[in-house]
């Protein structure tokens, strides 16, 4: 009875001090309820903590549409934190969105040119120390170990005025992000530097200097502490006016990561204009841990798994499971915590979000570097976090979530990258695969075929191809069609030695060039960004791979076994000419005598062959195609082999 009663004592007590928060009735229960005294402690004092809390729980429906159910606690938009460095997740989700209407890779180098801003030099961004330059570099950064500089250039390549106009677009309305992570002043701040998109020493894209104009609302005054130490280490005896920083209200940002975790369940107009490989880069290196990156690779000593990870890890740096992923960003400045996640657990197919801050400044001092980070507000976050991800657990919904979309984007984290020749053994269905570079002869006969056989394919086709006029018509054709168009090179080249394999014929840079160009074909003609590449001449080594991998992207290569490969032979190769009827019977062959016969199956030919081959495999594909499926095999296109669904 005393308990209950204290209990009550204690909700009057936290609904007096916040009344101008919100609080959901069902998450207060639960947290005070669970507590232990310390959290108790935090919790019963909104004054001296600050904290604010969301709690998302999600439930699908039979076709796995999530709907969401958010609860508060003690969240107000009008109560100021700092936000530090959450603002680095809009500005990344902000720059994929520029890139994509500008038709650039996001992996192209990006380079900052030096301006000078008042009286205060920004320095050039050309070095290529951990990592390549590049959007999808920093991006990278900012969410492995939160990185400052990463954010500076992001800001540079958006711009002041740019930003805000588009996360006002989106709803964003109170938001303010006019800071970089340097020190400078508000006019300063003002100005953005040049930047260029470069590739082989040709320039792709060239943004010249900014400056935003346009006015800020700062008629509410933030006061925070009651002394602060300046930039000139004075001990100045009044709060710190954090009117002119940077503001993010947790609800957005909140809101804004459900937008992209789960963009089919916000409006259109607060989605951002990404593609699904956008999503698929996004999801891997929100989740990724340091020690899970080789390009750049951290000092796991320093930033350690659980570096970013506040909810449930960071206090007495826990180890992750390897069955839970948690898709976040982290921020934390001026005796503020906050933490932005979603998590998902493979193992028990449960998800949720929870979104929260904390100040911890016993003294009231700011920039004096002493805040309880350690005793107070990582331990916060693990509990917090504990409590809320038992609650999920206990109360999952009886259809379990689809989560093989996140899965399928941390696969491979921490792993040595492998080439992939085969989808799953276990189930009787096949990928055809076929390449291009100079030759489409073949096009619009295998087109037709598999348009009446109903068969969807593969093609990895060079820049060279895609950009060809002559074969447009044709590449147009299979997009309609729903086949997969990859890329296969930019100009065909040779990636490594014949005879001495890991001898390299390329340097980095003209690899990255190289495919650079055949993607930057691909988006020209208004082709989604891929995920699988096909080097060219199938031909690479465990350092192209590695090059591959470090993009983003899968190598992938085909299964070996059959001839279906050596299509594009002719009669002057001497001993490697292979006929149209012994291809025919390798592959047929190959099927009768292995107990999984052509089960995952990457089954290579070619588009179009040199003109000395007169015999044209191709003209036997509809036999091919008939003979597969009345063996019952199922013909699907590579990413649909390669997936776990």
């Amino acid at each position: 009875m005393y308990r209950r009663f204290l209990f009550c004592l204690l909700v009057l007590y936290s609904g007096i001090a916040a009344a101008q928060a919100r609080t959901d009735a069902p998450l207060r229960e639960l947290l005070f309820r669970k507590a232990t005294p310390a959290l108790r402690h935090v919790l019963s004092h909104p004054d001296s903590f600050q904290v604010q809390l969301i709690f998302t729980t999600i439930n699908r429906d039979a076709k796995g549409k999530p709907s969401f159910r958010d609860w508060h606690f003690q969240t107000d938009r009008n109560k100021y934190f700092n936000p530090a460095s959450t603002v680095k997740m809009p500005l990344a989700f902000l720059a994929l969105e520029k890139l994509r209407q500008m038709k650039i890779w996001k992996w192209t180098p990006m380079l900052t040119d030096s301006a000078w801003i008042g009286q205060t030099a920004v320095s050039a961004d050309t070095s290529a120390a951990n990592g390549l330059p590049s959007v999808a570099q920093y991006i990278k950064k900012i969410f492995l170990v939160s990185d400052n500089d990463a954010y500076n250039r992001l800001y540079e390549f958006l711009g002041q005025g740019y930003i805000h106009d588009q996360l006002r677009a989106k709803g964003y309305n109170d938001v303010k992000i006019v800071r970089r992570f340097v020190a400078m002043n508000e006019e300063q701040n003002r100005h953005t530097n040049p930047v260029r998109f470069v590739q082989n020493g040709e320039t792709l894209y060239s943004q010249p200097a900014a400056y935003n104009t346009a006015p800020f609302d700062y008629s509410k005054t933030w006061l925070v502490g009651h002394s602060h130490w300046d930039r000139n280490d004075s001990l100045i005896r009044s709060p710190m006016d954090f009117t002119k920083h940077n503001y993010y209200p947790l609800e957005d940002l909140h809101r804004l990561l459900r937008s992209v975790i789960f963009p089919e369940s916000v409006p259109e107009r607060e989605r951002f204009g990404l593609e699904e490989e956008d999503y698929r880069f996004l999801y891997r290196w929100m989740a990724a841990l340091p020690s899970e990156s080789d390009h750049p690779r951290y000092d796991t000593s320093e930033f350690f798994d659980s570096y970013t990870k506040f909810f449930r890890f960071k206090d007495g740096r826990r180890k992750i499971p390897a069955n839970i992923r948690v898709f976040n960003k982290t921020g934390w400045s001026y005796g503020y915590l906050t933490d932005i996640a979603y998590f998902a657990d493979f193992e028990n197919e449960v998800e949720f979000m929870v979104s929260g801050n904390i100040y911890v400044n016993r003294d009231g001092v700011l920039n004096d570097g002493k805040y309880e980070y350690e005793e107070i507000g990582y331990p916060f976050f693990r509990e917090v976090g504990d409590l809320l991800y038992a609650y999920a657990l206990e109360h999952a919904p009886k259809r379990r979530a689809d989560l093989s979309k996140f899965r399928e984007a941390v696969e491979g984290l921490g792993e040595k990258p492998v080439v992939v020749t085969r989808g799953d053994t276990a189930r009787k269905r096949l990928a055809l695969v076929f390449t291009g570079h100079e030759f489409a002869d073949g096009g619009v006969y295998i087109a037709d075929v598999l348009k009446r056989l109903g068969v969807k394919a593969s093609f990895f086709l060079t820049g060279d191809f895609y950009e060809n006029p002559a074969f447009r018509g044709l590449i147009h054709r299979l997009q309609l069609e729903g086949h997969y168009l990859g890329p296969h090179s930019g100009k065909h080249l040779l990636y490594c030695d014949w005879k001495k394999r890991d001898s390299l014929l390329v340097s980095r840079g003209e690899f990255e060039s190289d495919l650079d160009m055949n993607l930057r074909a691909m988006n020209r003609l208004g082709l989604p960004e891929p995920h699988y590449f096909l080097p060219p001449y199938e031909w690479y080594n465990d350092t192209i791979l590695q090059w591959t991998h470090d993009l983003g992207m899968q190598l992938i290569n085909f299964t070996p076994g059959t001839r279906s490969n050596a299509d594009y032979t002719y009669p002057e190769m001497m001993n490697s000419y292979v006929s149209g009827d012994r291809i025919y019977q390798s592959v047929i062959q190959y099927e009768n005598r292995h107990p999984a016969g052509l089960n995952g199956f990457l089954l290579l030919l070619h588009i179009g062959t040199d003109p000395r081959r007169e015999d044209k495999f191709y003209f036997q594909l509809n036999k091919l195609i008939r003979y597969l499926l009345q063996k019952e095999y199922e013909l699907v296109i590579v990413p649909r082999l390669l997936s776990r669904r």
